[in-house]
């Protein structure tokens, strides 16, 4: 029989085919990797997968309820409740669930979007008893205290400022949704209108606590290393005596047909060129056409190369940088979303004429058979290989029952490879018509400044954004960042119930190629695939540095990335598009690398041409001449954002003189290079005597080093090998600067404090930066600064501390915090306040000694899969450490005491020496006064 991407689809259907097992809990056999349905008597849905490949369970509780339920005038509550259901009970009092479950090395979160409301746990196997009675005892004793309820509003209106009000994506995404439906609850914000958050009472989130927060309300999955019977032995120990709540009618929820077009307009200080969004009204995934929209999606305007509107407006008609859309999941209609973002001197009319002018030829002209079956074999490919870890088979269950019932994943599959041609035509002219769209044109700021010297930033990223991350539909508790960062225990565990990771050491295999690369081999055999990642260590490229040409190795390797010397663009797009598999090279100051995936099927295709990519770029003039002007518009906009000039003014002055901050590209040095230079940067460093290879997938370990040496194997040096060049040390500095920059469009400000930078940064110390980051600012919910800043104060919504190091070990520490405008004095106070009490008064044992248990509990979770061992091991090629390094975490972890805690706080936490900066709608001079006090 021919092996193809639909038999593969299928096999895995058949293989997590659910079990109806009658609502009951008769005992039986239960298959490792399928899917059980079962019911207890108050109505709780529990959905069960063993899977044994590590001892860890995932445990997602949610609840079919959200702002669909919702009214103006009552906007949000659901949000709101969902944060109340983590601030006590009569048995765990405000806080201690957080710490109960951190402290059995747990991660947690919670999250509320328009359909549902989720609490999930990742626990240690052992500990899942942790899990369901935290979560069964909320259901239906969270005790809503009044006080506590006006501090946590103070939390939501921040975590407002931050998602919805400040930044030109948040006030898009609301805007957008509030023109584009008239008469369904999709209309109102997820977390509220501000009018309706002022003025929610504690009694009527309680009343609607009441109402839908019930067993027969809500469903239960398990995913992990379990036995079915045993598990749901405990479910019903802890969820089976709840009594069930009121009989919750479902809503009807219509939006009329829409029959004017609408449009609107935003003019917003972030916007660095203008953008256009076009929303079409489409229906959710039950409905017969749903697949084909989905199809034809993925041909118009996927988030790839290959789709129609990237080829015709990025590719043909160079006037946009970005052009992709689609339409998610969800369990009411929803909007198809179409976003361009354009040139700075290019015409939004013009682009949305493009974008009509390919609609139209789908509604007019059938696709081809050969693009239909390449956005199957892609969409198969996906399904294939995105779900390896419990977490993700566990969300992907949960979502599923909560819309449509899990069963219909395997529905929606089959109606997928079922599509036509005929099908697709018909979606597009039914749901994409004039009349139908709202289109919002987004645009700079008129008089914005402009910086027309700034650098690239391709490499260097900003991560003041990072508590701000874009989940969409989703609010949840604490901000995604902190749920693996919760700290703080009251009772510890013996080091007897603390789960041991298995040692990565033996798992990776070192082998040498004929012409002497190393490779390193891990087997996976979860899905059918196989992976390769590259190091090629140039040291650090003086090509690339200010008074040369900065920006030219993200050049060369954007240009690489475009063909090869047989393939053109055009054609291996195509091939990776048809097939699927992905080949892609990058590049910075100090090294490159690469990395192929695909199916097993496809491994010599990805094989042979990324080995082409790497050895015999095409390096085209017109693909060069094609990618500069994109460069130079990034290196245009570097400054453009007041916060990313916020960032980088501070950033600048810790690495003052040093190639940190001498590699970003301008529009003079991106003019300047030539293809004879690309040409001679390529020669110099591409080269396999510097190449260390990770191959990780389904195969042994000889089947892997076969396929290496057939395509790597005769790779030979064309030249003398460079010199390598270390990065210099970077200079200690002795400032203390507070500098504000205003900015009005915002309604939050930004806080970020970098403290003096380091060299030689030890690996050694990794272990206890982690434990005192724990004990001091690792997450909002629970570290010193959380509970006195967010807990305590309800100044802030999250938290964000490291210490950020390169791979050349100079690094420095960090805090980046957003508030309101009224409390940014407090906050930088506060923060301070909290490192001089650390110094002043130390860690107490028991701090220590939670801490420590919450770094050794996690271990598992870094190893769950063989992916993630080889992760590991890429980082330690990197990092140029030994393969055990990681095995011997815990041994390091078990050494710390309180005086390293100490030792490193006072070490990098250097409160005489520090820059501090502020973007937001404040006065430049406003905070002045602070330094001295600090």
């Amino acid at each position: 029989m021919k092996i193809t991407l639909q038999n593969i689809l299928f096999g895995l259907i058949l293989g997590l085919f659910v079990y109806l097992n009658s609502f009951s809990f008769a005992s039986g056999d239960f298959e490792e990797g399928k899917v059980y349905r079962h019911k207890l008597d108050n109505g709780l849905i529990v959905l069960t997968m063993e899977r044994h490949i590590a001892p860890l369970i995932y445990h997602q509780l949610t609840y079919k309820v959200g702002s669909r339920n919702e009214q103006l005038g009552i906007t949000g509550i659901s949000h709101v409740v969902e944060h109340m259901m983590f601030k006590g009970t009569p048995r765990y009092g405000k806080g201690e669930a957080s710490k109960t479950i951190s402290n059995n090395s747990g991660i947690f979160n919670a999250f509320t979007s328009n359909d549902m409301t989720s609490y999930y746990e990742y626990l240690p196997a052992n500990k899942i008893e942790v899990a369901m009675d935290i979560e069964s005892d909320r259901m239906q004793n969270s005790s809503f205290n009044p006080d506590e309820f006006d501090s946590e509003i103070e939390v939501i209106k921040q975590e407002r400022r931050m998602r919805s009000e400040s930044k030109a994506g948040g006030i898009l995404n609301e805007a957008m949704n509030s023109v584009a439906y008239d008469s369904h609850p999709n209309r109102d914000p997820v977390i509220g209108w501000p009018s309706d958050i002022d003025n929610l009472t504690r009694d009527q989130a309680y009343s609607y606590y009441k109402n839908y927060y019930t067993p027969n309300n809500s469903f239960l999955i398990l995913v992990g290393d379990f036995n079915t019977d045993e598990i749901l032995e405990l479910v019903k120990k802890y969820y089976g005596d709840i009594p069930s709540g009121p009989k919750v009618k479902d809503i009807f929820s219509y939006e009329q047909p829409q029959k004017v077009r609408k449009t609107f307009t935003l003019y917003h200080a972030d916007n660095t060129s203008p953008s256009l969004r076009m929303a079409f009204h489409v229906p959710n995934y039950q409905d017969s056409a749903a697949a084909a929209l989905r199809m034809a999606g993925m041909i118009l305007c996927e988030r790839s190369r290959d789709a129609r509107l990237y080829k015709r407006l990025v590719e043909t008609e160079k006037i946009a940088t970005v052009a992709a859309g689609g339409f998610g999941m969800a369990k009411d209609p929803g909007l198809f979303q179409i976003t361009v973002g354009c040139r700075p001197d290019s015409s939004l009319e013009r682009a949305e004429a493009m974008v009509w002018e390919e609609i139209r030829k789908m509604q007019n002209e059938l696709v081809t058979d050969h693009e239909l079956q390449k956005v199957k074999n892609r969409y198969v490919f996906n399904q294939v290989t995105s779900y390896q870890k419990n977490a993700d088979i566990g969300t992907r269950m949960s979502r599923y029952e909560a819309y449509f019932g899990y069963e219909f994943l395997d529905e929606f599959d089959k109606r997928v490879l079922a599509v036509s041609k005929e099908d697709i035509q018909s979606a597009v002219a039914k749901y994409f018509q004039p009349e139908m769209v709202t289109v919002a044109f987004s645009y700079p700021k008129p008089g914005a400044v402009k910086d027309s010297t700034a650098g690239d930033d391709a490499e260097k990223k900003d991560d003041t954004e990072t508590m701000n991350e874009t989940y969409p539909g989703l609010f949840f508790f604490t901000s995604p960042n902190d749920a693996q960062l919760i700290m703080d225990a009251i009772d510890l565990i013996s080091d007897d119930d603390i789960i041991k990771p298995k040692p990565i050491a033996p798992m990776i295999k070192t082998l040498k190629l004929d012409n002497g690369i190393t490779l390193h081999a891990v087997e996976n055999h979860l899905t059918p695939t196989i992976s390769i990642a590259g190091i090629i260590e140039t040291g650090l490229i003086q090509e690339s540095l200010e008074g040369q040409q900065p920006g030219i190795a993200p050049l060369l390797t954007d240009v690489i990335n475009r063909g090869t010397q047989k393939l053109s663009y055009e054609e291996i797009s195509e091939r990776m598009a048809f097939v699927p598999f992905s080949f892609n090279v990058s590049g910075s100051y100090n090294g490159f690398f690469f990395s192929g995936f695909s199916l097993l099927k496809d491994a010599d295709e990805m094989m042979n041409v990324g080995f082409d990519l790497l050895t015999e770029p095409g390096l085209r003039n017109d693909d060069i001449e094609k990618l500069r002007p994109r460069h130079i518009i990034s290196a245009k906009n570097r400054f453009k954002q007041t916060s990313m000039k916020a960032f980088y003014y501070m950033y600048d002055k810790l690495f003052e003189g040093h190639p940190y901050t001498q590699y970003n590209s301008t529009v003079e040095s991106l003019k300047s290079i030539t293809k004879e230079n690309l040409a001679d940067l390529h020669k110099k460093y591409f080269r396999p005597d510097r190449v260390s290879l990770l191959m990780v997938g389904d195969m042994t370990i000889d089947e892997m080093k076969a396929l290496a040496n057939k395509h790597f194997g005769n790779w030979k040096n064309q030249i003398e090998a460079p010199k390598i060049i270390d990065t210099p040390p970077v200079n200690g500095f002795k400032i203390k600067e507070i500098k504000v920059f205003p900015e009005k469009d915002y309604t939050e400000c930004t806080i970020n404090i970098g403290f003096s930078p380091f060299n030689n940064i030890n690996s050694d110390e990794d272990e206890i930066v982690a434990v005192l980051n724990y004990i001091l600012a690792g997450s909002a919910l629970t570290s010193r600064m959380g509970i006195e800043l967010r807990d305590k104060q309800g100044l802030i919504y999250g938290i964000k501390s490291e210490l950020w190091k390169r791979s050349d070990k100079i690094g420095y520490w960090k805090f980046n915090t957003k508030t309101g405008p009224q409390n940014v004095e407090k906050v930088i106070t506060g923060i301070f306040k909290e490192i001089k009490k650390l110094f002043d008064d130390g860690i107490t044992d028991t701090e220590l000694e939670s801490a420590k248990n919450r770094q050794l509990g996690l271990l598992p979770f870094y190893v769950e899969t063989p992916d993630d061992a080889a992760q590991i091991a890429f980082d330690a090629m990197k990092e140029k450490e030994p393969f055990d390094h990681f095995d011997h975490k815990a041994e390091r972890i078990l050494k710390i005491t309180k005086d390293d805690i100490m030792r490193i706080a006072k070490k990098y936490l250097t409160i005489d020496n520090f820059i501090i900066v502020v973007d937001g709608p404040i006065e430049e001079n406003s905070l002045d006064h602070l330094t001295g006090k600090l």
